[in-house]
Formats: structure tokens, C-alpha cells, sequence
């Protein structure tokens, strides 16, 4: 979501660039107030603003702390200490921060807005409103501060409050790319889809790099076809991508022809639409509407080394293609396979250093009975379509939690488990909600069938990767660059730790 970082430093580690622009602005403020003999020298506070903006917040709060015990009613001192903080995720301490600037000098609009930011990040939503409601009470052309309260009043679900103030605050700066953007994500949420790209592309033709109106643009694209014309040069090439047949008769074999020949009718129409794009995914999905919501399960696990119950009733069935043209073909089956539930499904390559193996292809299921129905159906369908030698395995949800619980790997398919969930952890489940505020998102749309731009980003990725582990079969796809240098390094890199077998 595109938040404006703070005007007098960002709650989060932005780019020394993003970070030098928020803090520029510090040295330009005048306080009517203050005495120049309670503010500190220039050279003082741009000492700070370096070690800020290099990323070095402990050293930052460590000096501007100090520096405020000889300067106690120095706005700046508090505010720069209140970024470090932010930057660092002490957000109570950051708050307090910005409450001592506030006390300083009350009509401070920018540290009521910096409080708000602090806020959200910690995950009251009502607070941040309020500091940002108090914030534009000071200060009611405030454009990034109605653009914050939009992000907080649709994290808290009321989307049309929210697009009201992505409107406040474009009328305010027509040109706010940032709120383009946000907007854009509420309209989809909203369902009004058509105004969603619409949105995206206002963001992009107001920041051409914006990489992640880019990426939002792109997602949106592999759940919604828009139904007019669109001169927007990614809508463009995704239109014609789409055009591009990838459908197989399940009785056939997928030829690597058949591979070769789709994969560059997509590269010419990046060509000739001159999209230097890239993506930061790696992995094709295809979604039902059910959200499996990972992301609050890592975290459970990552913070507290215990397993969420949603994960002891998540089965995936995985197969593991022996090369890059194998991989493409499972994902050609992936997008076309059809199964009474419609599971979310993926095609990937492995990049985790500590989880084996190089392609993987991922059904999710519930339960182990959906689970062995599933695989054995997908066995059939593979053998057709890719040919022998190629089955699935059945095994029991994230690869990472065997690291702690060895046992959870473990799968006894005719009773019970061997490990299940233990009900202490429970208590530890509703802590960490409570605090992180994690929710499932409501507003997933089931993936559209067929090639889309994304998946041929994704695919240049893959080849990269190919490359890097000396898979032969990349180059039958002849792909001369190297679109992705970090992913082509990491991939040589796992030849160290695990043995590639190919076709």
C-alpha cells in the first residue's frame, strides 16, 4: 500500500533517497516559538539526518536521545528520535516521541501525522484516525494525511470512507501518485474494477517507475479482463497475451514445441509494447476464493516457534518437474486442471537455502481424504500431458515448520497423526491477533484461466533461474538475457547444496 513516508522521517527503512526527501523537509521548518538557542546547530542535526538516512537508526536515536538532553525543547530532536524509533519498530517509543513534540508545540501537523503512521504500524487503526483526523484539523490540505487516513479507514474496512479521502486528497494533488494507487486497491475491493485500472494507470502516468502500481496493475490483471479499449501500454500487452492459446486436450502430450512456440508469441508482444517491466513474484498462482492466509501463519511461527491450527488440517499435493520446459508444461495443466473445489494451485521455482529441490508444483488441499482424491487424479492427467515418470507426493502444510517440529512432516495415512495441535498454543494464536491485527482478506477474486502478462514475467524468471542451475532445457526457450541477476547467482549458488537431475 503506498503510504507517504513522514515528513520528518519514515516509520519503516524506505531507500536513503525516499528517507533524504522526508528529512530535507526538517531543515526548511521554522518554529515562531522556539529560540534559536533551543534548537541545535545545523551541523548537529545534519549529523543525525546522515546516520539516518544510511540506515544506521540505532546510532540516530542513540545521538539525537542524547543531543535532546541539552536541547529538550527541540521539535526536530524529537521527531528525528520518533522516525528512529518508527524505523526500528519500536513504536511505542516512537509515539511517545511524537507526543513530546505535540506537547512542544500542539498545532504540529506533522508530528499528529507521524503519531498516525506510528499507529497503523502498530495496528490501532482507531488511534491512527484519530491523529490524522487531528493532524488535518491543523492543517486541512494535508494531501498525504488524507491519503493515510484512507489506507487506515480501509484497513479498518470502510471502504467508501476511505475512497472519500483518496479523493480529498488528489483534488488537493492531482498528480499523487501514491494515492492513485491506494485508490485503485479500495475500487477493487469496492468491486468497481473498471475505475480500478483506471486508477492503476493515473498512478503510473504520474510515476512511470512506480514499481509497485506496476506489480498492483499486474495482479489485478490475472483476476479481471477489462471490457474496454485501453491505450496503457501493460494493459495493452496483457490483452494480447491473453489471445495467445496455451489450451491442451488432456488425452495429448504437451509438446516442447507447443511450449517454445507460446512462450515466444508472449516475448514478442513485450517487444513490441517495448515493456521493460519486471516482477518481484516467482511463483503462478491460481486462486479460488478461499485465502489460505499464509502470511498471518508465518508469522505466528516465525515469532512464536508454534504451529497455527489452520496448518495441522493443510495437505498440498506436490509434484517436482525435472526441468524448466517440464515446469511450463505442469503449469499449462495447473491452468487448465479442473477439480471439484477448485484448489489453489501453484507453479514455482525453490529458492528457500534451507527446503530441497529446484521446480515444484503445489495443490493445496483440506484434509488428507481431498488430498489422496486429488493426487491420484493428478497422476492421470500428468501422465498424459507430460508423460511418465513424473508423480505427486502428498504432504502436510509449509515446508519450514519440520525445522522445529520434525514430526509434523510425518503423514500416517490410515490414522491418526503423529504429532496434531497442542491446545497450550491456543492462547499464544489469540495474543499474537491481538496485537498484530492480521485478518484474512475478504477480497480475493478467483484467477482467470489462460496466459497473462504476469505468468511471462514470472516464466523470464524461471528461465533465469534454469540457467543458473544449468538446466539444458533453458535453452530450447532462447531467452539471451538475463532479466533477473539476483535470481540467476542464487540459483548457481544451490548447486552447492542440492544435485539437479534433469531429463
Amino acid at each position: 500500500m503506498g503510504e507517504e513516508p513522514s515528513h520528518i522521517g519514515s516509520t519503516l527503512i524506505y531507500s536513503p533517497s525516499q528517507m533524504k526527501r522526508s528529512l530535507d523537509f526538517i531543515t526548511k521548518l521554522t518554529y515562531n516559538f522556539v529560540m534559536k538557542s533551543q534548537t541545535p546547530p545545523d551541523e548537529h542535526l545534519q549529523s543525525i539526518i546522515n546516520l539516518f538516512t544510511s540506515g544506521k537508526l540505532e546510532q540516530a536515536l542513540a545521538v539525537s536521545n542524547k543531543m535532546l538532553e541539552r536541547f529538550p525543547n527541540s521539535v526536530i530532536l524529537c521527531n528525528l528520535s520518533g522516525a528512529s524509533n518508527a524505523g526500528l519498530r519500536q513504536f511505542d517509543a516512537a509515539i511517545d516521541n511524537y507526543k513530546q513534540a505535540i506537547n512542544i508545540k500542539p498545532d504540529y501537523a506533522d508530528a499528529h501525522y507521524n503519531m498516525g503512521i506510528a499507529f497503523k504500524d502498530k495496528g490501532d487503526l482507531e488511534a491512527a484516525i484519530d491523529s490524522y483526523k487531528n493532524a488535518l484539523n491543523i492543517k486541512p490540505d494535508y494531501a498525504e494525511a488524507h491519503n493515510n487516513m484512507g489506507n487506515a479507514l480501509k484497513d479498518k474496512g470502510d471502504l467508501e470512507a476511505a475512497i472519500d479521502s483518496y479523493k480529498k486528497a488528489l483534488n488537493i494533488k492531482p498528480d499523487y501518485a501514491e494515492a492513485h494507487n491506494n485508490m485503485g486497491n479500495a475500487l477493487k475491493d469496492k468491486g468497481d474494477l473498471e475505475a480500478a485500472i483506471d486508477s492503476y494507470e493515473l498512478a503510473l502516468k504520474n510515476k512511470p517507475d512506480y514499481a509497485e502500481a506496476t506489480s498492483n496493475l499486474l495482479s489485478f490483471m490475472t483476476t479481471y479482463a477489462s471490457k474496454k479499449e485501453n491505450p496503457n501500454a501493460i494493459v495493452t500487452a496483457n490483452e494480447e497475451i491473453r489471445k495467445i492459446n496455451i489450451k491442451n486436450n488432456t488425452s495429448k502430450v504437451i509438446t516442447d514445441d507447443q511450449v517454445v512456440n507460446f512462450f515466444s508469441k508472449s516475448e514478442s508482444h513485450l517487444s513490441f509494447n517495448n515493456l521493460g517491466i519486471k516482477t518481484k513474484l516467482s511463483q503462478v498462482y491460481r486462486h479460488n476464493s478461499v485465502d489460505l492466509n499464509c502470511s498471518r501463519h508465518k508469522s505466528i511461527f516465525n515469532q512464536h516457534d508454534i504451529i497455527p491450527e489452520f496448518c495441522f488440517g493443510c495437505y498440498k499435493v506436490q509434484v517436482e518437474p525435472r526441468s524448466i520446459i517440464e515446469l511450463i508444461k505442469l503449469f499449462i495443466v495447473f491452468d487448465q486442471l479442473e477439480l471439484t473445489e477448485n484448489n489453489t494451485r501453484k507453479c514455482m521455482v525453490e529458492l528457500r537455502p534451507e527446503i530441497s529441490g529446484f521446480y515444484k508444483g503445489l495443490i493445496y488441499c483440506s484434509g488428507l481424504k481431498q488430498a489422496k482424491k486429488v493426487s491420484q487424479y493428478l497422476d492421470s492427467i500428468v501422465k498424459k500431458s507430460i508423460g511418465s515418470g513424473l508423480s505427486s507426493k502428498i504432504k502436510r502444510g509449509c515446508s519450514e515448520y519440520p525445522t522445529s517440529y520434525p514430526n509434523y512432516k510425518e503423514i500416517n495415512h490410515s490414522g491418526a497423526q503423529l504429532m496434531n495441535y497442542r491446545e497450550e498454543w491456543r492462547v499464544i494464536e489469540e495474543s499474537h491477533d491481538r496485537v498484530n491485527k492480521i485478518q484474512s482478506n475478504e477480497f480475493i477474486r478467483i484467477s482467470l484461466s489462460g496466459l497473462n502478462l504476469s505468468d511471462v514475467l514470472i516464466i523470464r524468471k524461471w528461465i533465469d533461474y534454469a540457467r543458473g542451475i544449468g538446466d539444458p532445457t533453458a535453452d530450447l526457450l532462447n531467452q539471451k538475457t538475463i532479466y533477473y541477476e539476483d535470481i540467476y547467482y542464487r540459483a548457481k549458488a544451490r548447486l552447492k547444496l542440492f544435485h539437479l537431475t534433469t531429463t
